[in-house]
């Protein structure tokens, strides 16, 4: 009896974290895309990894048509107290660059397993932007 109490318990607590961590996730997109309002040509991108034991990472990347990046924010960490910070060294770079410098920084055969998931995470978000704006890009000049 004790058991399902306390697993009740954490599954409540579990719930209350949850609930914490999208108010803060939806707060920090709305402020992110807050200074884009009204700007044709940029776009968001956001790219997760999760990991079971270690560290997970969100990046968030703000992208105008040209594939040049004018904001970029990482969220790393297990606890809810982790917090999106501004990744200043990706502004003004081009979405190709990045994902050639999180590439070549982890050699080796088997990348995937070897880059941290705060680079997969900037991986799964760049190539977002490249696939999405391309496709516009494409459509818009058919």
């Amino acid at each position: 009896m004790k058991i399902a109490i306390i697993a009740c318990a954490i599954l409540v607590v579990q719930y209350a974290f949850s609930l914490i961590q999208i108010r803060y996730y939806r707060r920090s997109i709305n402020k992110i895309v807050g200074g884009y309002k009204g700007d044709d040509g940029f776009y968001m991108f956001s790219g997760m990894e999760r990991n079971k034991f270690r560290p997970g990472a969100i990046a968030i990347l703000v992208v105008d048509k040209e594939y040049i990046v004018h904001e970029c924010h990482m969220l790393k960490g297990i606890s809810v107290l982790s917090k999106f910070k501004e990744m200043e060294q990706y502004k003004g770079q081009h979405v190709g660059t990045i994902l050639n410098d999180v590439n070549e920084s982890f050699p080796g055969k088997d990348k995937r397993k070897k880059i941290p998931a705060f680079g997969k995470a900037l991986l799964k978000a760049g190539e977002n932007a490249i696939v999405n704006i391309s496709k516009q890009n494409i459509s818009v000049g058919s």
